[in-house]
């Protein structure tokens, strides 16, 4: 309870609330001396584990659905307390956080649980910028030159013809009360190849390799060579001097559409050409939703395609420390019924127990789940065949982003490295 109070003290975003005024939503801080931290002791002691299991998911539940926007709290806990462990339910709205904030906080949960417990004063590593400060620059930087200059290339993407997504039937309205899941993961060791060795032959990085498969999947599907997929960023980019966030618990996330050309039809030349596309995206996507919700530019209409795909990364190590491990038990549900599914098909990736898991989400009126099934065992065979093609090639090759010749095009340099190799001989 001391280490969450310290908490909601330390971290700003944590005492955020939000209010309506003349049809505007107004984001505020609370003071500190207005916060209490929620936080309650449950006894469970005595349930078999059916029954653990039922009675955590209805508390979870409710605990989830409690947090007050209006109000606040945004941050809630509850301890399970039960015969095999304790089992601690941190719940926080997520228009206060995001995957970084998470790391931060609970990498300052780790220590101040320590400093707490050894009956010491709370100490967490030095503030970074506000959020608030962070918002204000955004709106200065959203009339610089610098953005401007990129409103034609998303123009360009907005603009883009994209295979359309077979349907099983159509539906009026996506909501996720309507929405189910199909998970495939690797096995430790092809997760392993996909975090290391994987990326030696063509400098790549992970979201390369996992959208090299999901474009592949999407065309052999849709026998369509541009495949249109939402993708998310942290939004923490270096664009605005003199702002430190890296410290800093808020909603940062960068949402931006890209547009994947999959037109070839060569392992190797698939990977080259999706890992170009994505180097060519401004700022990693950061500056698309400034030009749609800041300003009047043409680039800033709006494409939203039908796939979204998130990289989470590898929580293994940060949810695991000397004193808390990941908690086998139903964290309750956290998005309301009620709301909007934007995507027919939202695909989500992480490492977890060293394993790659993927997750597809898509709505029970639209797809019958052997579909999803099919298409995610696609996935999983492409992504393999990459792996394996990346594993078993000795020698590097070199993309134009690569090297600071920004314009340059990937068949270009093909003719230069030709040319090298001419004159070497």
């Amino acid at each position: 309870e001391k280490t969450l109070q310290a908490l909601i003290e330390h971290h700003d975003a944590l005492r955020m609330v939000y209010r309506e005024e003349n049809g505007d939503i107004i984001q505020a801080y609370k003071r500190i001396d207005e916060c209490e931290v929620s936080f309650e002791i449950v006894d469970l002691y005595g349930s078999d584990e059916d029954m653990l299991k039922s009675q955590i998911k209805v508390l979870a539940d409710s605990l989830q659905s409690s947090l007050d926007l209006q109000n606040g709290p945004l941050l809630k806990g509850e301890l399970y307390r039960t015969e095999a462990g304790d089992h601690l339910l941190i719940a926080v709205h997520h228009l206060v956080v995001d995957g970084v904030s998470w790391r931060i906080l609970l990498e300052d949960f780790a220590s101040g649980y320590v400093q707490a417990e050894k009956e010491e004063q709370i100490v967490f590593p030095q503030k970074t910028n506000s959020f608030k400060d962070w918002a204000e620059e955004l709106s200065a930087f959203s009339q610089s030159a610098h953005l401007l200059q990129q409103a034609e290339y998303w123009a360009q993407i907005d603009a883009e013809e994209v295979s359309a997504v077979p349907k099983d039937d159509e539906t009026e309205e996506r909501i996720v009360k309507h929405t189910s899941s199909v998970i495939c993961e690797l096995n430790e060791e092809d997760t392993k190849h996909l975090l290391t060795d994987v990326h030696q032959p063509y400098g790549t990085e992970i979201n390369d390799i996992l959208l090299s498969a999901l474009g592949l999947t999407v065309k052999e599907w849709t026998d369509g060579v541009k495949i249109g997929i939402n993708l998310e960023g942290h939004g923490r980019e270096d664009i605005i001097p003199n702002v430190n966030i890296s410290r800093t618990v808020g909603w940062f996330t960068a949402q931006y559409p890209v547009v994947l050309d999959m037109s070839e039809t060569d392992v190797s030349a698939v990977i080259k050409a999706v890992k170009e596309n994505l180097r060519r995206v401004p700022d990693k996507g950061v500056g698309y939703g400034i030009l749609r919700y800041f300003t009047e530019q043409a680039g800033a209409q709006g494409f939203t395609p039908e796939i979204s795909f998130n990289y989470l990364g590898q929580f293994d190590s940060e949810v695991k420390t000397d004193f808390f491990e990941p908690s086998a038990f139903d964290m309750g549900r956290q998005v309301s019924e009620e709301s909007e599914a934007l995507y027919a098909l939202s695909f989500s990736g992480m490492i977890r127990n060293g394993r790659f898991v993927l997750s597809c989400s898509y709505n029970e009126k639209e797809y019958e789940r052997t579909t999803v099934e099919a298409q995610m065992e696609r996935f999983k065979e492409n992504l393999l065949l990459i792996i394996r093609h990346c594993t078993e090639k000795e020698d590097k090759e070199f993309t134009p982003s690569d090297f600071s010749a920004g314009d340059l095009e990937m068949d270009e340099m093909g003719d230069i490295f030709d040319m090298l190799e001419e004159n070497l001989k």
